[in-house]
Order: C-alpha cells, then sequence, then structure tokens
C-alpha cells in the first residue's frame, strides 16, 4: 500500500521562521526610514536659518543703501542701528536691533517683526578711511560714517553649527562718489 504526502499547507516552524524574518526586515526599514525622516527635517530646519539670515542681511543692505546722505544715520551702537531713508516718497525710520538671540526691524513705531533667530551679531561703523569707529556713535561719528557692517552668527538647534553673514552697506551716495569729504 502506498501512502501519498500530501502537503497542503505550511508546516508551523515554516510560518514561525517567515515570520521573525519578516519583523526583523520590517525593524530594519521602519529604523532607516525614520534615521532618514530625521536627518531630513534637520537639513530643512538649517537650510530655513540659513536663508533667514541671508535675506535679513540683503534687506538690510537694500535699507540702508537708500539713504542719500549721512545726517539720516540717528542711532549707531554695536547692537542697534537707526536711520531714515526715502521709501515711496516717504521720509520713513527704520531701526534694526540684536535682542537676545532675534535679529529684529522695526519701521516707523511700529512693532518689532523678527527676521532671523538663534542669532548672535553686531554692527561695526567705518569712516572714509575705511577706520573702525568703535560704538556707539555720537553725532560727529555718525556723521562721519560710509560704510555699516552688519555680522550675523547663527546657531543651529543643536548648537554645534555656526553660520556667520557678514553684509558691508554704503550709503547710496558714497557707493561710487569717493564719499565726499
Amino acid at each position: 500500500m502506498f501512502f501519498k504526502n500530501k502537503s497542503d499547507g505550511y508546516t508551523l516552524i515554516e510560518l514561525v521562521v517567515t515570520t521573525v524574518i519578516v519583523g526583523i526586515v520590517s525593524t530594519i526599514l521602519v529604523y532607516l526610514l525614520v534615521s532618514i525622516f530625521g536627518i531630513l527635517q534637520e537639513n530643512r530646519i538649517k537650510k530655513q536659518l540659513l536663508m533667514d539670515g541671508y535675506n535679513a542681511t540683503i534687506k538690510f543692505v537694500r535699507e540702508f543703501e537708500l539713504i542719500n546722505n549721512e545726517p539720516h544715520l540717528t542711532l549707531a551702537t554695536a547692537n542697534q542701528i537707526q536711520f531714515n531713508t526715502v521709501i515711496g516718497g516717504v521720509l520713513t525710520t527704520i531701526t534694526y536691533q540684536i535682542v537676545g538671540n532675534e535679529l529684529q526691524r522695526s519701521v516707523g513705531v511700529g512693532a518689532p517683526v523678527v527676521l532671523s533667530t538663534n542669532v548672535t551679531g553686531l554692527f561695526e561703523y567705518y569712516q572714509k578711511s575705511h577706520f573702525n569707529m568703535p560704538p556707539p556713535l555720537g553725532s560727529p561719528d555718525r556723521l562721519r560714517t560710509r560704510r555699516v557692517r552688519l555680522t550675523l552668527n547663527m546657531l543651529d538647534n543643536q548648537g554645534n553649527r555656526n553660520y556667520t553673514y557678514v553684509a558691508d552697506a554704503f550709503p547710496e551716495n558714497y557707493r561710487f562718489s569717493g564719499g565726499g569729504s
């Protein structure tokens, strides 16, 4: 008599081994996906930090370069600068200040708007001979200011990477003319 060995299904050992292998592979894939998404999030935060710093320095340079003569610089310290410039035909007071870890900008008497966070920095002032004038500047030194340098140091959220932007701004009538007297 011959018995036919029927194999209609899988044995318990085959099912357990397959389940364990699928579990191990799934665990590895989940770990890799979590790591990849963490790295992508970190890169997005760093990119946003850099773009905020870049945009803040560009905005400062563009607005400061609208000044058409030196008496419009009204306040000049290491962490704050205030100047008057004409925007849309209206004389406007613009203030940039570094408060805590933020670079803020205000127009007129309006509330300050945060341009960049996680920053430290300073404003430096130079006269025509490129001599650095130590802030705060009194009225005579503000009249001699021919260039302002904004230096922003930005830290990422972990505090382990430092990015620096340096922007030099010249009032409009001093860019090409040599700066008068």
